[in-house]
């Protein structure tokens, strides 16, 4: 499993997803690689990707069209927060996605009793043909 990541994944704000992607590999003896820069790397037929942002998802779909890879035959591909657009690209991008409507529900819940804290929302997979 391959992790895409770049120069801009700090200010993206996604540390805290390419822990959860080590945590998740270390933890089910994943052979994995954590990758900052998409720049000079080729995709590899029976690689998969779990990219940490829409920029790298662009930029993969782009680079697996150039090669003649077929998503979800030839390379596999994650993305986090599903869109409606990740349900039309290439087919059908996979998504590890959290449950916005509860996200908001809760938010609004802590707003009216003036609450704050940190809380777990759910996430699920959303399997399409990227995987």
């Amino acid at each position: 499993m391959r992790s895409a990541g770049d120069a801009f994944s700090r200010r993206e704000g996604t540390g805290g997803r390419v822990d959860g992607f080590k945590r998740f590999c270390e933890e089910n003896e994943i052979e994995y690689e954590v990758i900052y820069s998409l720049s000079n790397r080729k995709v590899k037929k029976g690689e998969a990707y779990f990219v940490m942002s829409d920029r790298n998802l662009v930029r993969m779909v782009k680079k697996a069209a150039e090669a003649k890879l077929e998503l979800g035959e030839d390379l596999g591909l994650v993305s986090f927060n599903d869109t409606v657009l990740k349900e039309v690209v290439a087919g059908g991008i996979t998504t590890i996605s959290t449950d916005f409507k509860l996200m908001g529900e809760t938010l609004a819940e802590l707003v009216e009793r003036k609450k704050s804290g940190k809380l777990r929302n759910p996430s699920a997979l959303i399997r399409r043909k990227s995987l």
